[in-house]
């Protein structure tokens, strides 16, 4: 049993100790920096790559269309490990609309930056699909995705390497 003297010092470290706990998360938790843009082919892929550099593995994982999202979440997520930051720069792209359904071809070139320091440079090409969205008449809503993703390392400095071909 603690007396009134010890009783008095567990409980100034205990709220030292949660106080301590309680500010670190309070600052994590105002950090609320997110990406998450549909609109065009470009800011999807920007949004993956926003997602990937800052860890959010699920939510990157969730721009791939349902049926063509790599089919082991872990190993795909161990893939981004080691990568620190991405950047990414365009080729054009023009949708390609039929029967309801649109696809893009879009060429990029890729900066990814690995937690060493080094640069990983890729060009090729992301595949984009949509329905039309006055075509989707059951919920839930279907949004734009990745359907494929056709990549290249390349030993181009990233300021040099041109977006890929598709």
């Amino acid at each position: 049993m603690l007396n009134s003297r010890a009783a008095g010092q567990f409980a100034t470290k205990t709220s030292t100790v949660l106080a301590v706990l309680f500010l670190s998360g309070l600052a994590h938790a105002d950090d609320w920096t997110f990406m998450d843009d549909r609109s065009s082919p470009q800011k999807l892929v920007e949004s993956y790559y926003f997602a990937i550099s800052n860890g959010y593995y699920v939510q990157a994982y969730g721009y791939f269309q349902k049926s063509s999202a790599p089919q082991n979440f872990e190993t795909w997520a161990k893939g981004y490990a080691d990568t620190k930051t991405v950047s990414v720069k365009f080729g054009p792209t023009e949708p390609d609309p039929g029967a309801g359904q649109i696809y893009w071809a879009l060429p990029v070139a890729i900066d990814a930056i690995q937690t060493n320091g080094k640069s990983k440079v890729f060009t090729g090409c992301y595949k984009i699909h949509m329905i039309n969205p006055g075509m989707q008449s059951d919920p839930p809503y279907q949004p734009m995705g990745i359907v494929s993703a056709s990549l290249k390392e390349t030993k181009e400095s990233y300021k040099d390497a041109q977006p890929g071909s598709c």
